[in-house]
């Protein structure tokens, strides 16, 4: 009887070993897998990255473009005004310039003169 418990306790030893090996086996397969899809999810997320740092680019190419087209524009606007007060400060009033030319019109009219 003491051959049978010892034979039993062998069994049941290889078993339990055979039982762990399997459980390791299967835990090797799952680190595995784990590994796999961390390594898919990070290439995902670079390929989000990429896209995203693409589309920014494209943005802040054409908010510069913009924005430099803006400062052009103004510029035009501010040298075109600084262009009229120039030739206003060089003019005489030009009320004034069309009232004299008004004058010297009803002049000659009243004298007969040619204007």
């Amino acid at each position: 009887m003491t051959h049978v418990r010892e034979a039993n306790r062998e069994d049941d030893a290889e078993k339990d070993i055979a039982h762990v090996l399997d459980a390791e086996q299967r835990a090797r397969e799952a680190i595995a897998r784990c590994t796999q899809e961390a390594a898919a999810l990070i290439a995902d997320a670079r390929d989000r990255a990429r896209q995203i740092q693409a589309r920014t680019d494209a943005r802040m190419s054409r908010l510069r473009t913009r924005i430099e087209r803006q400062a052009v524009d103004e510029t035009a606007v501010w040298r075109e005004r600084a262009r009229e007060l120039h030739a206003r400060e060089n003019d005489p009033d030009p009320r004034a310039s069309r009232l004299a030319a008004a004058i010297a019109r009803l002049a000659a009219a009243l004298t007969g003169e040619e204007p």
